[in-house]
């Protein structure tokens, strides 16, 4: 099954996308819209080049510790051991 087409975006699409972007993920603006995704990711393209956008405020929690926190194990340090080079 092929994709929804969408229709070209316009200033109130744009307007809405430097509104809350910053609260809402490409999928739900373009959901909401009824524009795609891509079309969504272009905006924020070219806003960026001529705004200040603001930065995401939110960050999709990571699976794995969630996973982690609610079996009750304590994950491991962060970042990988340093590599012995090579000793000619």
């Amino acid at each position: 099954m092929p994709g929804r087409r969408s229709r070209p975006y316009n200033v109130e699409d744009v307007e809405f996308v430097f509104e809350n972007y910053a609260n809402m993920t490409a999928s739900e603006i373009a959901e909401t819209r009824g524009i795609s995704k891509f079309q969504v990711s272009k905006i924020v393209t070219d806003l960026r080049k001529h705004t200040d956008l603001p930065k995401k405020s939110f960050k999709r929690p990571n699976p794995i510790f969630q996973f982690l926190e609610k079996k009750g194990i304590s994950p491991k340090a962060e970042g990988k051991p340093a590599k012995a080079g090579k000793k000619k």
